[in-house]
């Protein structure tokens, strides 16, 4: 049991986890994504000060957690099958995990995660955002068949430049191994972009009333509007004093300790803060790359020259 990271047996309580499962399975569930750098931590910020909503950090549920349960169930079926046939032999074996179970294993692990804070607990509509979360949105929506869904839309092109710096902030060297220049990256960021609005649009057309798509350019000039919008979708209260709290805490200079948007600094998750950035650091070419990948898409939701 102490491999487990438990002190004693004693210290695991079976039937509050159970209490817990059951409890979150009431709830009302949203999952919150989209490409990286698309403002999705800002939007996080803003639900989460909501009275009746929590919603916070990041699960990577299915990009982290999915793949190594997997990895673990079948290591664990391979020692099960060779103990049945090379070591017991004619003895009745013992049964191995199969898929049922591991989806089993899998939403429990995500109901105790979304369910550990005390406001989760507490109230009616609980999140989690995970920016590459709409990996397999198919997969998500089967395994919880009540949730919604949110999609954050950002113009790839300040996604790209966000992306970059981001990247250059949390491993400079390696960045710059696989992109030396941002018009080596732009290339690649916009293609993922892509591919990432095709796998929505045709899971949004799939599931009609659990998804709703909100633009980062959008939320940063009209917050009120677009926050109650949003609201609206998770069935929660909309009474502006409640919306106005919302802003206040996820204005700008509250979250960068201070800087007014537009004030850039490279070493903060909230870099600069403003729609439109990639125009300072992109050249020519640049946006030319991106225009020629993309264009159809990016006018279609409002990101032309």
């Amino acid at each position: 049991m102490a491999q487990l990271g438990m002190a004693s047996p004693l210290a695991f309580d079976y039937a509050d986890h159970q209490g817990v499962i059951a409890e979150m399975r009431g709830k009302r569930l949203f999952f919150v994504g989209g490409f990286p750098k698309s403002g999705t931590t800002w939007l996080q910020i803003l639900l989460n000060a909501h009275p009746d909503v929590s919603c916070v950090g990041e699960g990577h549920f299915l990009t982290a957690l999915a793949p190594r349960l997997s990895d673990a169930m079948k290591q664990y079926n391979a020692f099960i099958n060779h103990k049945n046939h090379e070591v017991l032999q004619d003895i009745i074996g013992f049964p191995q995990i199969e898929e049922p179970q591991v989806r089993f294993l899998f939403v429990s692990a995500i109901l105790l995660l979304m369910g550990a804070t005390a406001k989760a607990r507490a109230v009616h509509v609980v999140g989690e955002k995970t920016p590459d979360g709409f990996t397999n949105l198919p997969l998500l929506a089967e395994l919880f068949p009540d949730a919604k869904f949110i999609h954050v839309l950002r113009d790839p092109r300040d996604c790209t430049v966000s992306a970059w710096f981001h990247n250059q902030r949390v491993n400079a060297a390696a960045t710059r191994e696989r992109f030396p220049t941002l018009g080596a990256f732009a290339p690649y960021a916009m293609t993922l972009w892509l591919d990432t609005i095709a796998k929505w649009e045709r899971f949004a057309a799939a599931m009609p009333g659990r998804c709703a798509v909100i633009r980062y350019e959008d939320l940063t000039t009209q917050p009120a509007a677009e926050l109650a919008r949003l609201l609206t979708f998770l069935k929660v209260a909309t009474a502006s004093e409640t919306i106005l709290d919302c802003i206040k805490c996820g204005e700008f200079d509250r979250l960068s300790g201070g800087r007014k948007a537009g004030v850039e600094d490279r070493g903060s998750l909230f870099r600069q803060g403003l729609p439109g950035d990639w125009r300072n650091h992109f050249l020519p070419d640049h946006d030319l790359s991106c225009q020629t990948i993309a264009n159809g898409t990016m006018v279609r939701y409002g990101y032309g020259a």
